[in-house]
């Protein structure tokens, strides 16, 4: 009889013991969730913008940098298309006027043997860019502005007054992204050609290289307006 009731009890506790077990697991809270977003931190975060397949077209304000005696300002444009990221293929131009400073006539009441120079009235290059820096930039804000840093080089024609020239330039330049599409840019250029140069007082002709910096400043835009991003 006792061995009987000791079975009915260890029966009774292996019953309830499984339920008991199941009731506490329901009333435990479920666990949280928790969402893991991907490369929402980088090490090295990707550029807002791609070059690569896009056009650059440029309206540039132009201004000589070099000249004491005549300063050369005006207006022109450069197309750009960029084959890689960093590497572009540009058409640049640019037509200029001549005004005349107050050295030239202090110079020639002095000396008689100021050279008359042949003025420059427009120049057409076509160039290759190579962009090898990129960077960020914050000034006195948390906006954070793009830019990257480029070299350029190629060969053109110079129009002077005395005919048209083989021209040569070589320079740098910037690009502040202010959106993927709108582009801040400024640059330095050295225009290189040769020209006949005269001395009145002498009567003589001689050729001399021509070397006008030349400061260009003005806005891009890239088209089209939309890219896909192509790196990971």
């Amino acid at each position: 009889m006792r061995t009987s009731k000791t079975l009915t009890v260890m029966l009774l506790l292996g019953w309830l013991a499984p339920a008991r077990a199941a009731e506490e697991k329901a009333k435990a809270p479920a666990p949280q969730k928790v969402e893991v977003r991907q490369d929402r931190i980088k090490a090295i975060q990707r550029k807002p913008f791609i070059k690569k397949g896009r056009w650059d077209l440029s309206p540039l304000f132009v201004l000589s940098l070099n000249d004491a005696f005549y300063q050369k300002m005006g207006g022109g444009a450069s197309i750009a298309y960029h084959v890689a990221d960093s590497l572009g293929i540009e058409l640049h131009a640019a037509f200029v006027g001549t005004i005349q400073t107050d050295m030239v006539t202090f110079f020639q009441q002095a000396n008689q043997a100021l050279p008359k120079v042949s003025q420059l009235r427009y120049y057409m290059t076509l160039n290759a860019q190579w962009s090898p820096l990129y960077g960020k930039l914050s000034v006195f804000t948390d906006e954070i502005v793009h830019f990257d840093a480029y070299l350029v080089g190629g060969f053109g024609i110079a129009q002077t007054e005395t005919g048209v020239k083989f021209a040569s330039n070589v320079g740098l330049g910037l690009r502040y992204f202010l959106a993927s599409w709108l582009v801040l840019k400024v640059e330095v250029r050295d225009l290189i050609y040769t020209e006949k140069l005269r001395l009145d007082v002498q009567r003589t002709d001689f050729t001399d290289v021509q070397n006008h910096v030349m400061l260009a400043a003005g806005v891009s835009f890239f088209l089209p307006v939309d890219f896909e991003y192509q790196y990971q």
